[in-house]
């Protein structure tokens, strides 16, 4: 971290300062963007007979972000220069939509570093020249508090779907390597994709006009393979080691020969491959923002908020309703004395941007790595209820050989089927806490068969609870284990004896989940990931064996 304390604006003049006295020169906006576009990246205005794309500058206007075309000439760029909230990306697109469907050429890559003071800027700079961890980049754009690494390619990159998953991936290996606790000042790395936009070089920084965008040239351009050549060669990074190779396509003619029932299904019929979740995924969301946002993805964590909107048929009005209401919570997280790091209403409307439906194929661990919030997957062993129960058998038997010693009916018990034991033992399993007077008042049983039947019955209430928190707890493993991720409900019959066993309602109120969220039929999602034998040895202690045995001998009774 740097020495010196200063403002935002002290900071942002010494850091011009200092690519002056190191002799970088700055490069005016449209010789950057000339050099990011050469000429014939897009179409001339006015000439639409050659088919390719255009860039796509993005502006704010009354809070909601607009498209421009950017045409060869690149005029358009002029008309910004000096304005605030203006994004350029690195790729040009077919028509005003920026998808992955629409985009045409890739560019440049860009690296996004926050976090930055005076000895982060030294250092990534000082990397770069050494060789070291981060490879030299085309231009570094000072962006107001942060950095911007352009790595201009040798050769524009053809924007297939395949080429932008590769490419993303390839730009999480590298954000990995570039960010570090020598580079940033912010722990967790922030993560953007290929086609990501960046403040435009020449516009407003966060901070007003009279701090700009600058670009500076530091390096020449880059090739892919180079790129990928910078991924360490370790077990754990392989993934990030793209191979760019041209795969063969086929014409939509052809496909229309080759496969028609999917033609019919995709082209002709314009059928929607998505699958229709449950709400409860969005609330799991909502409240995974409120305990785990950090600073620095903010903006993310409301963008992925948008995104399970769309997976989960959520409404724009509720999804407004919900992401305004976590302003506060995201201010909670604002640097104390900084005005410049607010989350301001503007930034949440940025980012329900991902409110559309091309982002509804985003899994989780594409949201984990934006969001900065980990989502681990659930640990399954995939055994059926049937397996579950012989595995448990066998731990007992190898642990304790002789399990069957001391078990059954103590010896000298009376039968305690006889009628009047019977409703001793319900008293006593409907009042656990009840008294035999009481006992005496309600059922009009004499004291004597009260106190014949009344330890046997207490025996069988704790027999009862043991019973009940072991089957609770074996209902809770198959649900952690063997479903795809959600609890689902029990039967009402079911729900109406959880509700009289305190055990039940403690753990229910533990996970988070209402009696009324299990009535309605709601999934509910659940992070735990235990086994059957670690909660009863939780529950249990020393006497999870004996616990377990009395447990087994009545499912022999049951059935």
């Amino acid at each position: 971290m740097s020495d010196i304390v200063m403002t935002d604006t002290e900071l942002y003049d010494a850091k011009v300062n200092w690519f002056k006295e190191h002799d970088y020169v700055e490069v005016e906006p449209l010789a950057f963007y000339r050099d990011l576009y050469p000429i014939g990246s897009f179409q001339v205005k006015g000439d639409y007979s050659r088919k390719c794309g255009n860039g796509i500058l993005l502006y704010r206007n009354e809070g909601k972000f607009k498209h421009r075309y950017i045409f060869d000439d690149l005029e358009e760029i002029k008309n910004w220069i000096g304005k605030e909230d203006i994004f350029v990306r690195g790729g040009s697109f077919i028509g005003k939509r920026v998808k992955n469907e629409n985009a045409s050429m890739i560019y440049a890559l860009t690296f996004d570093l926050d976090g930055q003071g005076m000895n982060e800027l030294e250092m990534v700079m000082q990397f770069m020249r050494n060789g070291t961890n981060i490879p030299m980049a085309t231009y570094v754009v000072l962006s107001g508090h942060g950095l911007h690494l352009y790595y201009l390619l040798d050769k524009p990159i053809r924007a297939t779907q395949d080429t932008i998953r590769q490419l993303n991936k390839l730009k999480e290996g590298m954000t990995k390597l570039i960010w570090n606790r020598y580079t940033s000042t912010i722990e967790k790395p922030q993560y953007q994709y290929c086609l990501q936009g960046f403040r435009m070089v020449g516009s407003a920084s966060k901070m007003g006009a009279n701090y700009p965008v600058r670009a500076y040239k530091t390096g020449d351009r880059m090739t892919i393979e180079k790129l990928v050549s910078w991924i360490p060669r370790l077990k754990d990074w392989d993934e990030y080691r793209i191979n760019l190779t041209e795969r063969s396509t086929v014409s939509l003619a052809k496909a229309k020969e080759i496969w028609p029932d999917w033609y019919e299904r995709k082209i002709v019929k314009q059928e929607d491959n998505k699958w229709h979740i449950n709400r409860a995924l969005y609330d799991w969301w909502l409240n995974k923002i409120k305990e785990g946002a950090t600073y620095g993805h903010r903006y993310f964590c409301i963008m992925c908020l948008a995104i399970y909107a769309i997976k989960c048929n959520i409404s724009e009005a509720e999804l407004k309703r919900d992401a305004y209401s976590l302003l506060d919570k995201m201010n909670e997280l604002s640097k104390k004395g900084d005005p410049s790091s607010q989350f301001t209403k503007m930034d949440i409307e940025a980012a329900l941007q991902g409110y559309k439906e091309h982002f509804k194929t985003w899994g989780r661990d594409k949201i984990a790595l934006i969001s900065a919030i980990p989502l681990p997957i659930n640990k399954r062993n995939y055994r059926t209820q049937e397996e579950h129960m012989k595995v448990i058998s066998a731990i007992r038997d190898i642990v304790k050989p002789n399990w069957r010693e001391g078990n059954g009916r103590p010896k000298g018990c009376k039968n305690s089927n006889y009628p009047k034991a019977e409703i001793v033992k319900q008293w006593c399993l409907d009042h656990p806490n009840g008294k035999k007077i009481d006992c005496h008042r309600d059922t009009g049983l004499s004291r004597m068969t009260i106190n014949k039947w009344w330890n046997i019955s207490t025996e069988e209430l704790k027999r009862q609870k043991i019973i009940n928190k072991i089957e609770f707890i074996r209902n809770k493993t198959i649900q952690l284990n063997e479903t795809p991720e959600v609890l689902y409900p029990n039967t009402s019959e079911e729900i109406a004896k959880m509700r009289k066993n305190p055990d039940t309602v403690l753990e229910l109120n533990r996970l988070g989940i209402s009696f009324e969220q299990l009535e309605n039929q709601h999934e509910i999602y659940v992070e735990d990931s235990v086994t059957f034998q670690e909660l009863i040895e939780k529950e249990f202690g020393d006497d999870w064996i004996d616990a377990l045995n009395l447990y087994l001998d009545y499912k022999m009774e049951r059935k």
